[in-house]
């Protein structure tokens, strides 16, 4: 039977949104591991209260064994020259120590507000601890760029972006909008309190650190402190301008801060209730 007017026309539209789709896919896919292992590996999941937990055995050239987790795997690496009883001594030492961190970070909150779309792509919502609401629509294209929108940014992904760009990618965007109203939280926290020199202030995803203070005055601050509490965000910014007045972690250091905000260990405490995501 002849397909009408409108059902070739639905033919059409479902046909392209099939195909946007799948370009979607295949830029967002997660890469290979640019670094593989020297020697053989071994895989296996290692059970924790919660779920089995992935973890990868591989030989190195190191002179000590280490493990690291990354993209939800345990990633032993042995150090060289060491017997099978020796690997296995540091196997099962170096995954009963992760198993415990890693357990320990789950039970946190994850600020990961671009998860959702890197894993599924087109558009997403994302808000901020104090309500602001950002808009991002992700379409493929013959190159990468960003445009700023009344409601957030259109992004346009080219095939040479992958998603660790375009994650930082994603976090640059926030941080360069959210800079200014950060940057007057700084300076106010600062006249009310110690008054010091500061010579910049920086918003920028990290995955490891929090915060940190220059010898010259430099203030940076995670982009993920968008994300939490007042009393956690005010406290990283007081934590870090009273290294403007002791660079260590003294008890002069201490008494720096409970000074500046007084029974701030509550607010340090609830800096230990989040995790940031690894990109």
């Amino acid at each position: 039977m002849p397909k009408t007017l409108n059902q070739k026309i639905e033919w059409v539209v479902e046909a392209k949104k099939t195909e946007l789709l799948f370009s979607m896919s295949r830029i967002l896919r997660r890469p290979p591991d640019p670094k593989p292992p020297l020697d053989e590996h071994v895989y296996s999941s290692a059970h924790m209260k919660q779920h089995p937990v992935r973890h990868r055995v591989e030989r190195t050239k190191n002179k000590h064994s280490r493990a690291v987790f990354r993209d939800d795997t345990i990633i032993i690496r042995l150090a060289k020259g060491l017997t099978q009883d020796e690997e296995k001594e540091h196997v099962d030492d170096l995954l009963e120590r992760m198993l415990k961190q890693v357990e320990d970070e789950q039970e946190k909150i994850l600020i990961n507000p671009f998860g959702k779309l890197l894993d599924q792509g087109e558009s997403a919502t994302i808000t901020l601890a104090n309500g602001k609401k950002y808009c991002f629509c992700l379409k493929p294209g013959k190159k990468t760029f960003i445009r700023r929108t009344t409601r957030g940014w259109n992004v346009q992904i080219g095939p040479s972006m992958r998603r660790k760009g375009l994650h930082r990618l994603l976090w640059k965007a926030v941080s360069k909008e959210e800079l200014g109203r950060v940057e007057q939280m700084v300076m106010r926290l600062n006249d009310e309190t110690f008054g010091v020199h500061v010579s910049d202030v920086k918003l920028q995803f990290a995955s490891s650190q929090w915060g940190s203070c220059s010898p010259s005055g430099t203030i940076m601050l995670n982009s993920a402190l968008l994300f939490v509490r007042p009393e956690v965000i005010k406290y990283v910014i007081l934590h870090e301008l009273a290294h403007r007045k002791r660079a260590d972690h003294s008890p002069q250091y201490w008494q720096w801060v409970e000074w500046a905000m007084p029974g701030y260990e509550k607010a340090r405490e609830g800096l230990y209730d989040y995790r940031l995501p690894t990109i």
